[in-house]
């Protein structure tokens, strides 16, 4: 695709756009710890400490207690049991980092997602795009999820960039539309949602060279 001349700076999404659904790892964590449930119930239990978490309400390590506990296992917090876990999320093209160098050179990278930010920032360093990015902001740095569009105007200011001066893209449309309304360009990636009556669709990240 072609974005507008005006355009200096590309704003993305962690969670469906560069790294696999971490709703889909959720609930794959009845079979991860062998316990007796359904992926629905696995998700149900999860989402309601995910959020928190993700919001900086509460430390990680009270969170996987407090869920592991809600599974029947002992709280016991483990960083290497994490570090199992979050191996389940891959990036979502093999070619990631070879696309993001490729922008990096035309234009300012940013990140910008509802997640819990010690995760996000294993994955990066794992995958080795941390440096890519002249600005990272995860929600629970900031306590605020998208859609607030604080969010939005927070990682412009960050990066020093008007909103009109920049592509967010996402693979949920509650957040090209939010995007939108800060006066950024929405880019949309089939994802958590498949249709968006808001923003230029793509297939894939890589489209965007």
């Amino acid at each position: 695709m072609k974005l507008p001349p005006k355009i200096t700076t590309i704003v993305l999404d962690f969670n469906g756009v560069i790294a696999s659904d971490i709703n889909a790892a959720a609930r794959a964590l009845g079979e991860f710890w062998g316990a007796p449930v359904n992926p629905g119930e696995a998700y149900a239990r999860w989402r309601p400490l995910y959020l928190k978490a993700s919001l900086g309400q509460i430390p990680v390590e009270r969170f996987w207690k407090e869920l592991r506990a809600s599974f029947g296992l002992t709280p016991a917090y483990s960083r290497e049991e994490e570090s199992r876990w979050l191996s389940s999320i891959v990036p979502l093209e093999t070619d990631v980092a070879h696309t993001l160098a490729n922008l990096g050179g035309r234009y300012t990278l940013g990140l910008l997602s509802n997640y819990v930010g010690s995760w996000a920032r294993t994955l990066l360093a794992k995958w080795k795009l941390t440096d890519l990015f002249r600005g990272i902001l995860i929600s629970s740095d900031l306590g605020v999820r998208k859609p607030d569009l604080a969010a939005y105007q927070e990682i412009c200011r960050r990066l020093e960039v008007s909103p009109g001066a920049a592509v967010y893209v996402a693979d949920e449309e509650e957040d090209v539309v939010a995007a939108e309304r800060v006066g950024m360009f929405p880019v949309f990636i089939p994802g958590e949602d498949r249709e968006s009556g808001v923003g230029t669709k793509i297939k894939n990240l890589s489209d965007l060279i």
